[in-house]
């Protein structure tokens, strides 16, 4: 009994990988590494919240998420041991390696505190018109003016504030452009103005920095921190009773993991075969709608063209009889050609966005929150797709109505497959169903390999050139259909090179760990939760 107890506390297995067993031990040693590197984690929070470097709500959230993890040690902890060997066995077939001076490099970054700034920055974006998505040459040329102006107003003395505020076209400007403590890892900042910040002399204003993004910006320093070595790690290494050895063995794993990364994204930024793609999108992110839902497109008239004020306006004003005869004389145009509702709502709505959209609106059901005439008309019973509602009257204006489809999407795409296969044209089908349709009606765009996730990649390149993908449902996102136009050998463009250096390894390495001809994959997860 006593041998029995110890083999299952010590060497029972808890996973395996093509065979290769994973103990107890093993994952308790794990869990430990994982546990103080948590820990650690949690103490760096607590030095940087000390310090007054990030605010109290930050340090909640991020310590929100460190409690997260250290609650799920022993699953996090059996799958690292797993991502261990299938990474061990995908950098062999890959030819890549770590020196011991990568491997000793990468401990230094772990000892060392990074060097931080205290920044502030006026952004200035340009204007762009309504309804086009670029700005003009001259909306650039207004843009890159202002921003001098504001650096010629800090050399003569005009306080950051001040010109920060009169000027800036960024959310921090109620701040005065103050971005807290940032280091140079940061995301979420432009990444030629977070060079800028950490290039300045502390509290020297930069000349003008024009953005990857388009907007020019002017950043500064008003504390600078270089980093230094925590020398305090190997004493917290000791108490954690982890052995030098052992967490250099997790560390060569982090840096092979991050070489094989390396070299994945680089495979994947060469020249190579793009498709030149259109795209139907029928947009499902969030809950799923309710079996009674309903997804239509409409076309508001607004007394006065103010949906915003319609709702104060007195009934008896003529503006409103103005409005339904508007509306109306758009029923009648569609009941004759309803091919055309797509770009009267796109010239005429008064709401904004539908000269993005096309009126197009979201699921709907009868819980929905939204104008009670508006949900009692779209809520009729017998409603069917491409039906026409006559004009009604709600709190915004006269509605003019064309039911879309009812969930799920992936049947109304399934039926849109079968439209295209029978001759129907995709650019109609796009611009009058598609969520992302700009009036060119489906997007046409080069993919690269890398760029999307695996599902959609697999489509794009496994057809021939001229056809239509069948459905792609992916969780979370949405259904695609894609049509293959053209193909050729391209270079990434920035945007592509973007997209693959944030995407690509993580779908390549889900698509080889997850392919079960290559990985045996065996996980015991009552045993893993047990061991925290």
């Amino acid at each position: 009994t006593a041998a029995t107890n110890w083999y299952n506390d010590h060497l029972a297995t808890v996973g395996s990988v093509n065979g290769t067993n994973i103990t107890v031990d093993h994952l308790r040693e794990q869990v430990e590494i994982e546990r103080f590197r948590v820990d650690y984690a949690a103490s760096r929070v607590s030095t940087e919240l000390a310090a007054g470097r990030i605010s109290e709500a930050d340090a909640q959230g991020v310590m929100q998420q460190i409690d997260q993890r250290r609650q799920q040690l022993g699953i996090i902890a059996l799958e690292r041991l797993i991502d261990i060997m299938v990474i061990e066995q995908l950098s062999a077939d890959e030819g890549v390696t770590v020196a011991d001076a990568e491997i000793d490099a990468r401990l230094l970054a772990e000892r060392t505190i990074e060097p931080s700034r205290h920044a502030w920055l006026i952004e200035v974006a340009p204007v762009v018109t309504p309804g086009i998505t670029e700005p003009t040459a001259e909306q650039v040329a207004d843009a890159r003016a202002k921003s001098a102006a504001a650096v010629a107003e800090l050399k003569a003395g005009k306080s950051w504030e001040d010109v920060t505020r009169a000027t800036s076209t960024a959310a921090s400007a109620l701040q005065a452009g103050d971005l807290g403590w940032l280091t140079m890892d940061l995301g979420g900042i432009d990444p030629r103005a977070l060079a800028a910040i950490f290039a300045v002399e502390a509290t020297v204003p930069s000349d003008v920095v024009e953005g990857e993004d388009g907007s020019f910006y002017v950043v500064r320093a008003t504390e600078i921190d270089p980093g230094s070595v925590d020398g305090t790690f190997d004493a917290r290494l000791e108490e954690a009773e982890i052995t030098p050895e052992q967490y250099r063995a997790a560390v060569r794993i982090d840096a092979l993991r991050q070489k094989l990364e390396d070299k994945v994204v680089a495979d994947a930024l060469q020249p190579a075969p793009q498709r030149r793609v259109a795209e139907i999108y029928l947009g499902g992110g969030g809950a799923p709608p309710s079996a009674d839902a309903i997804k239509v497109r409409h076309i508001l008239y607004s007394p006065k063209d103010d949906p915003s004020g319609a709702a104060t306006l007195p009934d008896s004003d003529s503006a409103w009889e103005a409005a339904r005869l508007e509306a109306q004389s758009t029923y009648d145009r569609l009941a004759a050609a309803p091919d055309q509702f797509d770009l009267i709502a796109r010239a005429e709505s008064d709401e904004s966005s539908a000269r993005q959209t096309g009126g197009k609106l979201p699921f709907f059901d009868p819980a929905s929150a939204v104008d009670p005439a508006f949900l009692a008309a779209i809520m009729a019973a017998g409603l069917e797709p491409g039906d026409l509602i006559e004009p009604f009257k709600s709190s915004f204006g006269y509605h003019v109505v064309q039911v879309m489809y009812r969930p799920p999407a992936l049947d109304w795409a399934r039926t849109l497959k079968e439209q295209l296969d029978g001759g129907a044209d995709f650019a109609a089908l796009a611009r009058d169903n598609s969520d992302n349709a700009p009036d060119s009606a489906g997007g046409l765009v080069w993919i690269a390999r890398g760029e999307l996730d695996n599902l959609s990649t697999a489509a794009i390149f496994a057809i021939a050139i001229g056809e239509v993908s069948d459905p792609i449902d992916i969780a979370g996102d949405g259904v695609h259909l894609y049509k293959i136009l053209a193909e050729e050998v391209r270079s990434a463009t920035p945007d592509q090179e973007a997209a693959i250096r944030s995407t690509a390894y993580a779908a390549w390495y889900a698509e080889r760990k997850g392919d079960e001809t290559r990985f045996t994959i065996i996980r015991d997860q009552a045993v893993t939760t047990s061991i925290n």
